[in-house]
């Protein structure tokens, strides 16, 4: 079925010169608690909470568009070199 196209609306596309949603943000926690189930030999259980440490990346992946978008050349955010050395060993 076709469609027609409609053009982009101005209040919804992004103009370059505006840095993306990562740039400044602030740190993330460490971790959080959650509710977690102890069980007895019985079958029973009761909950308690743990401590869930915060184990993903924290710093920006993007290594392909560091030095050529203009939307990251005012970015403070800490750079993931490391990962980028590993990713570009396997191209």
């Amino acid at each position: 079925m076709p469609v027609e196209d409609i053009p982009v609306h101005e209040k919804v596309s992004i103009s370059s010169d505006k840095p993306y949603g990562c740039n400044g943000r602030k740190g993330f926690a460490k971790g959080y608690y959650a509710p977690d189930r102890v069980y007895r030999p019985d079958g029973t259980f009761y909950v308690v909470q743990a401590w869930i440490p915060y184990a993903m990346s924290t710093g920006c992946r993007n290594f392909y568009i560091w030095d050529t978008d203009p939307r990251c050349s005012s970015c403070d955010s800490e750079r993931d070199t490391e990962y980028a050395d590993k990713m570009k060993v396997m191209e």
